[in-house]
This record gives C-alpha cells, structure tokens and sequence, in this order.
C-alpha cells in the first residue's frame, strides 16, 4: 500500500476516534411542547386515539414512535436541551388516555443531583416557556422527601390548563438489579400529560 493512501486511513481513523471521543453527540431537539391553540394535547394526540394513530401522529411529528412489545404501550425517545427523555403514551382498552415523559433513571450517589436535578430543571423551564408559572410550585426536593415506590412520587409542580393537566414530579423506586440480584434505590424526574 503506497505510503500516501496509508497516511490517509490513518488521518481518517484518528479523526472518526476524535469525532468519538473529543465531541459529545449532537442529537437532534425533539419537537416542543404544542401551543394552546394548536390541536391535541401533545404532537397531535388526542384523547381517544388508537396506538395506531398515536404512531402516526408522533412520525408525522418528527418523534421514533414504536410499539413496546412486552407492554404495548407506545414509547419515543425524546431529546430536549442537551437531555434525554422518553415519551410513553398509555392506553385504556384501545384509546389513548395520557402521556408521561420519563428522565433517566439512576441508582449512583452522584445521580439525583448531577442529572435528576438538570433534567427536571429542563422540563421546569420547557413548559414555564410553553405554559406560564404553574398553579403549584415547590422546590427540588431532597432525595430523602420523595416517598419510596409511591407510584406518584413527589409533585414539584402543577399546571391546571383548560384542556390538559400537566405534573412534575420527582420519583424514587426500588428495583432489583438483574446481574446482582442487589435491590437498588433509582431516582428519576417525569411530566404526566393529563388532558381532561
């Protein structure tokens, strides 16, 4: 192999290691919260609508909609402000009934403060900016306030709209770690989408 064309891989290969390692991935922002005005409480959706429609909506929106298959429920990945958050859209019988997006979920020390917290300051922010000052406003709580297993963990906030109810929340849960067998305390932050 001539020396030239060696010299060439070689700069390629160093600067695809450096695209991996010297700049955090630039992910795409996923769609916003909708306007008041617009139709459905979130991308689109509407009370009502079948998991078929719900996929079809959050595509037409830009969001990877796809079908859990173990839950079948609609999950999407959602990136916001640098965060990475994931959409569930549940259903009673066939109909859509609420939303709820999910931080990252953690067991570390360092994990409640260092990406919890951020997150949940994100969502604070996204939906003051989309909404206005919620009708109920607490601090981050301390990890240690937020009840365990409480499937509503622990309310920071409240927006009490006209066609839709929005809560923030921070959540503390036992779980059991599947190599270790070693029941761990995870922590996340999460936005239920209520419409009414």
């Amino acid at each position: 192999m001539p020396f030239s064309i060696a010299m060439k891989l070689v700069a390629g290969v160093t600067l695809s290691i450096s695209a991996l390692f010297g700049v955090p991935n630039q992910f795409p922002e996923s769609a916003g919260f909708p306007s008041l005005k617009e139709e459905g409480f979130f991308s689109g959706l509407r009370v009502g609508d079948t998991r078929d429609i719900v996929l079809q909506k959050l595509q037409d929106h830009g969001f990877l909609g796809y079908k859990e298959l173990q839950s079948n429920l609609i999950k999407s990945p959602i990136r916001w402000d640098g965060h990475a958050y994931e959409l569930t859209c549940k259903f009673e019988e066939k109909s859509l009934t609420l939303c709820l997006i999910q931080g990252e979920a953690g067991w570390q020390d360092f994990f409640y403060e260092d990406i919890v917290r951020p997150q949940w300051d994100a969502l604070r922010n996204r939906v003051i900016q989309s909404y206005g000052q919620p009708s109920k406003k607490a601090p981050f709580p301390n990890l240690f306030n937020v009840p365990l297993n409480d499937e509503g963990g622990f309310v920071t906030d409240r927006w009490d709209l006209d066609d839709r109810l929005i809560m923030l929340c921070v959540q503390a849960y036992t779980e059991q770690d599947c190599c270790t067998r070693q029941v761990l305390d995870f922590s996340c932050c999460t936005l239920l989408i209520q419409p009414k």
